[in-house]
This record gives structure tokens, C-alpha cells and sequence, in this order.
């Protein structure tokens, strides 16, 4: 595609950060730092010697002027065109998590429903990888996000479909390290959004391993316990195999910002539809086998064990949704909470409590409840 780039807004967006951090990486040498405004990079390409003067001041006049020059430059040497240049310049500053369905889906052509679904269940993925980085460990991620991981998400920047086919390029903005540059596996020190990408990658990576396991004839119980609890969650196993199902196949690489270089390459993996039934399968598993920490329950009060002054022992049957399904909960309400508890139950009110829910079997129950209020009107049973 022969397009010339002369869009100042556009072009300001490239920092003086991405394009040194793009020229180091490829090989230009950094001469001289002119009049403290610019800085002059040399390089030799097909034996001719080249110069881009980079710009050191983001507000003055010449500055998207000199972007210009050097992405025109850039595209001359590296025969290609501007805006794969221009996009590339934009990703020095950003993790790069690509997504190309597998099996030439795109050569026959999407439907509008399916740009969207593949869009819905990409940003699924990065939501699952956001809350992962925000408290790893958890198996299962239900509930809200938080506004930290909404935020993230919505800052991730898909680019303009310029290529051919339905691959999506994502940017996730990271903060230049400025020789500060120890990221992986020190989530105390990395930013948000570099945490976010490391936290994908291990995601993406131990699913890998839990697909060629059970295609090995392994149980999946045996493989996601001996597996790695920080790296995987239910919500990443579900959006991945969604991807996988919605694009015959999945193929997924991620590249590290080159403003903030890190120790290792970032990973690239490919899923079949195949390996999305195991996914399913294994999101399941989580979400039967593993508490619900800090959860916030909304329900009605179902049943009583005893409701008189000298027998009340809190025990009690709340009603509520949990994963789009209706669950009875056992609660052993307060002693102290019992005229309320009583209340909610003879006027079928709304309730709300706090606690951890553990499952047994069949059978759920929250663990040490606490915050428990009565919020909701009388229900009316006569809909006519």
C-alpha cells in the first residue's frame, strides 16, 4: 500500500522514545546531538550512507515534519510502505499481541457478525490476562472487573484493518523503562500494562501445555493440578477457545515494547478447535472446584432451619445467581443478625452478604459471612 503519511496529529503520536527505541533496533547509530534539538542517526543501506535527524522537542513546529521524513526514509530502506513503517514506529512503544485465525478463514470472507464476535472475544482475552496481572493466582475471575482493568482494556488500541484478511494487531501502551529494563517475573516493578502482557503470555503458554497433555491421554484434573495455578484461569480457557471456535483455529504471538525491552521473547501459540473442547472443559473444572474468595451475594432467603427466638442458630438456604445459574447457598447467618435474617425471610426481601463460597459435591456455602444487609422491597407474587 503506497500511501504518504502527512497527518501532523498523526504523526505526533510517534515519541521521541519510539522512534531511538525503533532506530537502536534496527541498527542505525546514534552520531550526534545537534543545537540540543536534534539528534542526528547514520546508517548505511545498500552502500549508500543515510541520515534521519530526530527531533528532541515534541512541541516545536518542524517536529511532525521530521517524523515524516524519517517514516519516508525508513520506508525507502526497508522497502516497504509508510504506514507499515508508521504502525511499526507506534509499536516501539507498545506490547504487540497479534490474532490471526488459522485454516485461511479470512480468504473466504467475515460477516459483520463475525468482525464482531472476533473483536468481543479478543478484548474477553485481554480482560482475563488485566484481572489475571491485578490479583494473580485466582482460578476463576467472576463478578465486575475493576475499574483498574476497565481502564487498561479500554486503552488497548486495535490498528485500522489495512491488511488483508481479519488479523487483528493490538497495541498495549507500556511505560518506557529508561535503562530500567528487569521486568519479567518482578510484577512489583513492571507496569500495569507490561504486567498484563507477561500475565498473558503465561496464560497462553501453560494452556498450550494443558492441550498437548490431554491430547497425550491425560486427565484434565491431573493436568490443571500439576500445572502452574498463577499462569491460567477460567475466564483466559474461555476466551481462548471462543477465539479458537470463531476463527477456525487461533494463532496468537505477542512482541515486547521496544522502549522497554524484556529478557525474554514474548511467546507464539497456536489452537485448534480441538483444543477449544478442552478449554471449555477445563473452564469448567475451575470454576466446579474452586472457591469464589471476596464474593458479594445478592439473593433472597429461601429457607430457615429455625426461626423462634430460643432455637434461631443462623443456618440458613439463600437463593442467588452464580455464573448465570441459579445456586442455593447455606449461610450461617449471625446470631445478632437474627430479627433481620427472620425479616427478609417472612417478607421475601433482597438481601446482600460478603463471604467466600466454597463448594462441596453439590452443595455450596459461604465461609465467614460478613456485611450482611437487607436491601430489597417485597416481592410482588401477582405479575397480572
Amino acid at each position: 500500500m503506497d500511501v504518504q503519511i502527512k497527518d501532523a496529529r498523526a504523526l505526533r503520536r510517534v515519541s521521541p522514545t519510539m522512534l531511538r527505541a525503533y532506530l537502536d533496533a534496527h541498527e542505525w547509530v546514534d552520531e550526534q546531538v545537534w543545537r540540543d534539538r536534534i539528534v542526528v542517526w547514520s546508517g548505511r543501506h545498500n552502500g549508500q550512507y543515510r541520515e534521519i535527524l530526530m527531533p528532541l522537542r515534541e512541541q516545536s513546529d518542524a517536529y511532525a515534519v521530521r517524523v515524516s521524513e524519517a517514516v519516508s526514509l525508513l520506508a525507502e530502506v526497508e522497502e516497504r510502505s509508510e504506514i507499515d513503517v508508521y504502525y511499526d514506529l507506534l509499536g516501539a512503544g507498545a506490547d504487540v499481541i497479534r490474532l490471526r485465525p488459522l485454516n485461511g478463514v479470512g480468504q473466504s470472507g467475515w460477516t459483520l457478525g463475525d468482525s464482531v464476535d472476533f473483536l468481543t472475544r479478543s478484548r474477553d482475552l485481554m480482560t482475563a490476562a488485566a484481572r489475571a496481572a491485578e490479583r494473580p493466582g485466582q482460578p476463576v475471575y467472576r463478578g465486575r472487573a475493576s475499574g483498574e482493568v476497565t481502564e487498561y482494556v479500554q486503552r488497548v488500541r486495535p490498528l485500522p484493518g489495512y491488511e488483508a484478511g481479519p488479523e487483528l494487531i493490538l497495541h498495549s501502551h507500556v511505560q518506557s523503562g529508561y535503562g530500567v529494563q528487569l521486568d519479567m517475573g518482578d510484577p512489583i516493578r513492571a507496569p500495569f500494562a507490561r504486567r498484563v502482557t507477561i500475565a498473558l503470555d503465561a496464560g497462553l503458554r501453560e494452556a498450550s501445555r494443558t492441550a498437548e497433555a490431554i491430547f497425550a491421554g491425560e486427565r484434565i484434573s491431573q493436568v490443571i493440578d500439576r500445572g502452574t495455578p498463577q499462569a491460567v484461569n477460567a475466564n483466559l480457557y474461555d476466551a481462548v477457545a471462543a477465539l479458537a471456535r470463531c476463527g477456525s483455529g487461533i494463532g496468537i504471538s505477542l512482541s515486547w515494547a521496544e522502549v522497554r525491552p524484556a529478557e525474554v521473547p514474548g511467546g507464539e501459540y497456536a489452537f485448534t478447535e480441538s483444543a477449544a473442547d478442552v478449554f471449555t472443559e477445563g473452564a469448567e473444572f475451575l470454576r466446579r472446584n474452586s472457591p469464589f474468595l471476596d464474593a458479594h451475594v445478592t439473593g433472597e432467603i429461601v429457607r430457615l432451619d429455625r426461626e423462634s427466638q430460643e432455637e434461631f442458630d443462623g443456618h440458613s438456604l439463600v437463593l442467588f445467581e452464580l455464573d448465570g445459574r441459579p445456586v442455593a447457598l447455606h449461610v450461617q447467618f449471625e446470631i445478632s443478625d437474627r430479627e433481620e435474617v427472620v425479616r427478609a425471610f417472612r417478607d421475601s426481601l433482597e438481601i446482600s452478604v460478603n463471604g467466600d463460597i466454597h463448594r462441596n459435591g453439590r452443595t455450596y456455602r459461604l465461609m465467614n459471612p460478613h456485611g450482611f444487609v437487607v436491601i430489597g422491597e417485597r416481592r410482588s407474587t401477582d405479575q397480572s
